[in-house]
């Protein structure tokens, strides 16, 4: 039986062109900082960092983990993106996605899983209008660990006070979000924004 829901944020409750270049604009100009170099030549790094690190593990890899291979720390990188940018200049309130979370909260506990830092999670719930509607928002800031590392997952089902089977995990991305916690016993869903969500809550009013 499912008892939790356990969201993704970055492409699965949205998708945004612009916050994505944002976020990639970011990564060049912390390592540009890191470095000491000119932000074209720490972008051309970070790109072609990423495509050995996609070669290597079949899936592209997020800009944190590509900027842990240049010695960036995590809480260095989140400081950056938090300075640099606020979603919420780019992003406005879903009205429908906002409908299908209350559907979705009248029958289990919701919540949000996301490797993003706990400032930039916050900006974007406030712009959807989504906020009020999870019970926890679980970020990097909550375990010190990322997805697809197991511990996130095994970390914010303890959380939630349930067992791993009873967590469905719903996410864009198959290699970061969902194979880690299929792995685990959990269900999985995937999508690839908010219209997927849909699809989704199709499909939930067949599980009892």
């Amino acid at each position: 039986m499912i008892k939790v829901i356990l969201f993704d944020l970055d492409g699965t409750l949205y998708n945004s062109r612009e916050v994505r270049t944002k976020f990639a604009e970011a990564a060049y100009h912390a390592l540009a900082k890191l470095k000491k170099i000119p932000v074209p030549e720490a972008k051309k790094l970070i790109e072609d960092m990423r495509e050995k690190l996609k070669e290597k593990n079949g899936f592209p890899v997020p800009y944190t983990l590509t900027l842990i291979r240049f010695g960036m720390t995590v809480e260095n990188w989140h400081k950056e993106n938090i300075e640099y940018f606020d979603p919420r200049e780019f992003l406005s309130a879903d009205g429908n996605l906002r409908k299908m979370l209350q559907g979705m909260k009248k029958r289990f506990k919701l919540a949000i899983l996301t490797n993003n830092n706990e400032v930039q999670a916050n900006r974007i719930l406030q712009a959807l209008n989504v906020q009020d509607l999870f019970d926890r928002v679980f970020t990097y800031n909550s375990f010190r660990t990322m997805k697809p590392n197991p511990k996130t997952f095994r970390e914010a089902a303890k959380a939630m006070d349930v067992l791993p089977k009873e967590c469905l995990v719903v996410g864009d991305r198959y290699s970061v979000d969902l194979i880690p916690a299929q792995d685990l016993g959990m269900k999985i869903y995937e999508v690839k924004g908010p219209e997927g969500i849909e699809r989704l809550v199709t499909a939930l009013r067949s599980v009892a």
